[in-house]
């Protein structure tokens, strides 16, 4: 199959000029500390956002189905998930303090049932160890060549993670549609569990012809997850609006969508005969 490479190309530009565009709106158009736009219409933002999640779906059918790069070891995609479980590790980890103080007072947290605050413990440290254990795999060798197959049912944990902090962020998290960065970041776990849902079959059914999705899936988690959640991450941490948890969530997210880049461009590539 012919090389497809202008597509994945496409995709990075579009997001260097979607990042740059919000970085601009933070800076110049938006009320830092309550989300609210000072200019404009806030569906002059979600509208280009929500064309991030679906338009990479229309040239997915033109990119490999099963792309040859990811058939043994892919160096990119390897790096971004160590770093994207080492991030959702480190998250989890540090929100074990905050999970005890709210089972041991819960009448003075009464928004925020025990169970909540430790699943906010449990799916991203078991989501950080799935990713660490199979971005090894994708530096040293995976599938049916090394026969090195995946469980399916440890697989569930990383889809797991995302839906919980989908749910987390759309149930929990006081938010409306004027408050920008609380729609952003629901758009953004949506893009980080369609990917993940497809990273799947990457490593637990190897050979699937999954590429056509996995380029959509992965485009949208980049364009989201890393071009516009990322830049609202460390806007917000320069500002001091973050605790650490939140932050090294939101970096996690942010270099996940790097992962999602890793396959597009992947999928772009050569198909394997």
């Amino acid at each position: 199959m012919q090389n497809k490479r202008f597509y994945a190309v496409l995709v990075l530009a579009v997001g260097i000029v979607l990042a740059a565009l919000h970085v601009a709106d933070l800076l110049q158009w938006m009320d830092a500390s309550t989300g609210f736009a000072l200019q404009g219409s806030v569906w002059a933002r979600y509208l280009p956002w929500l064309a991030a999640l679906a338009l990479p779906y229309l040239p997915a059918r033109r990119v490999a189905a099963q792309p040859t790069e990811l058939t043994d070891t892919n160096l990119p995609l390897g790096c971004c998930m160590l770093m994207t479980g080492a991030l959702l590790l480190g998250s989890g980890l540090l929100s074990v303090s905050s999970a005890q103080t709210i089972s041991a007072y819960p009448e003075l947290y009464a928004t925020t049932p025990a169970w909540t605050a430790w699943a906010d413990v449990i799916t991203p440290v078991l989501a950080g160890a799935w990713l660490l254990v199979y971005g090894w795999r994708a530096l040293t060798g995976f599938g049916v060549r090394r026969q090195k197959l995946g469980g399916a049912l440890p697989g569930l944990v990383l889809p797991l993670a995302f839906l919980w902090r989908l749910v987390w962020r759309f149930q929990f998290v006081p938010a409306s549609l004027g408050r920008i960065p609380c729609t952003l970041r629901v758009l953004s776990a949506v893009a980080a569990l369609l990917f993940a849902v497809v990273l799947l079959k990457v490593f637990l059914t190897p050979g699937l012809p999954c590429g056509h999705t996995l380029f959509a899936a992965g485009a949208g988690c980049f364009l989201l997850c890393t071009c516009i959640e990322l830049p609202q991450t460390l806007f917000e941490a320069f500002n001091g609006m973050l605790t650490m948890p939140d932050l090294l969530t939101g970096l996690a997210m942010g270099v996940f969508g790097l992962c999602g880049l890793a396959c597009t461009w992947a999928a772009a590539g050569e198909e394997t005969e």
